[in-house]
């Protein structure tokens, strides 16, 4: 059993390598549903926001903002791209950092096509005023 943290995931990136390429499909499908609920958190944290303050400012539910925030809910983009703005930030793909080490990313064209996107709330650079 592993020791520490890394040795843990690592683990369990093996495993997942093991179980094949749906197993490999749910787990990068898992991380990035979380990943985008840590960012959004955090973007409203930033932004010094409770969920019910950005519920009056976006019109949806708190509710709805908690279960996406908690990786409970399938938003769609639209949604996203609406509390992204409202929090100053925008939807982007961009391209994923180049990771070292295992992975429970798959092989192939098509895994090869989904490692070189994710999906992100980026923060919009302030604007700057003319004067």
């Amino acid at each position: 059993m592993a020791q520490t943290f890394d040795a843990f995931m690592q683990e369990l990136e093996e495993e997942t390598r093991r179980a094949g390429p749906a197993a490999v499909a749910r787990a990068e499908a898992l991380k990035a549903r979380y990943s985008l609920a840590s960012d959004l958190i955090l973007l409203r944290k930033r932004r010094g926001l409770t969920q019910r303050q950005l519920s009056a400012r976006t019109g949806m539910q708190q509710s709805e903002i908690s279960r996406i925030e908690g990786g409970r809910a399938n938003p769609t983009a639209a949604t996203l791209a609406a509390l992204a703005r409202t929090l100053g930030g925008e939807l982007r793909i961009v391209p994923s950092a180049v990771r070292k080490g295992p992975s429970v990313r798959g092989s192939g064209a098509r895994s090869a096509r989904a490692r070189t996107a994710a999906r992100r709330l980026v923060p919009r650079p302030a604007r700057r005023s003319r004067a």
